[in-house]
């Protein structure tokens, strides 16, 4: 009984009611429906390109689309029009009946060569076997579902399940889940130049060292790195906008007080 009344619920036709503009196009069950037109008590409907006029209360099939025009409004240049909108055939049947094409109702026509129906639309399989979906990551259960590849994550017990093969991360599992941190922070002397004449910049054990010099001396300041120049215009233009803002409402303020004693 459950069956019968699920398949009952299925071949149940759905109903859309929509308030359209002139040229405004929707897509109702894979069918491209346009108003191109309204005047008077009349509208000019195209169902994938199969255009018919309707009067206002009037019903048409337009391409096996049931299209009813329930109201209208004309105002010249600008007009809308109220319409429903219903199948002439049903979807799921396991009939492909008139009107009914692999494009708009695959579940009853079936796909062409190797296009699998999902969804109602046809498309190009990326999987039939879970195995076509391995992507080399333990952490992640990988299968085929509706011919589409699935990646599920799964949760990791030990740091080992975390490794990433990337020599430059420290990989550990933190209540199931993985963290890959970089383990350095320079590789060659170059990463930790500073732009300071007076130090000597290495990298030790994936460590900047910028030790000073003795008895060195520099005039002026050293040159600041692209961080502090960005970070300074930041600031710059923050007290501009701060000031500019402060200017705006004094000015408001006193043409307020202007205005109140004229």
């Amino acid at each position: 009984m459950k069956k019968l009344f699920l398949i009952f619920l299925l071949l149940v036709p759905i109903i859309l009611a929509e308030e359209m503009e002139p040229l405004e196009t929707i897509t109702y069950e894979g069918r491209e429906i346009t108003l191109n037109a309204v005047q008077g008590n009349k509208a000019l409907i195209s169902v994938d390109g199969e255009k018919n006029i309707l009067s206002l209360n009037q019903q048409k099939t337009i391409n096996g689309v049931k299209i009813t025009l329930i109201e209208i409004f004309d105002a010249g240049d600008f007009g809308t029009a109220n319409l429903d909108f219903e199948l002439a055939y049903n979807c799921g049947d396991l009939k492909c009946d008139e009107f009914e094409t692999s494009e708009n109702c695959c579940k009853d026509c079936g796909c062409s060569g190797a296009l699998k129906c999902v969804e109602n639309s046809c498309i190009l399989p990326e999987c039939t076997l879970d195995s076509q979906c391995e992507d080399s990551n333990s952490l992640t259960e990988d299968y085929c579902s509706e011919f589409k590849c699935k990646h599920r994550n799964i949760k990791c017990e030990k740091n080992l399940d975390c490794n990433d093969n990337n020599l430059d991360t420290d990989d550990t599992c933190y209540k199931g889940n993985c963290r890959n941190f970089l383990n350095y922070v320079c590789k060659t002397d170059e990463d930790c130049e500073d732009q300071n004449p007076c130090t000597t910049d290495l990298c030790v054990n994936k460590d900047c060292q910028n030790t000073l010099k003795e008895n060195c001396e520099f005039e002026g300041e050293p040159e600041k790195t692209v961080l502090e120049k960005q970070n300074e215009e930041i600031k710059n233009n923050l007290e501009e906008d701060v000031k500019k803002l402060r200017e705006n409402v004094l000015t408001k303020v006193l043409s307020w007080f202007k205005n109140l004693f004229n």
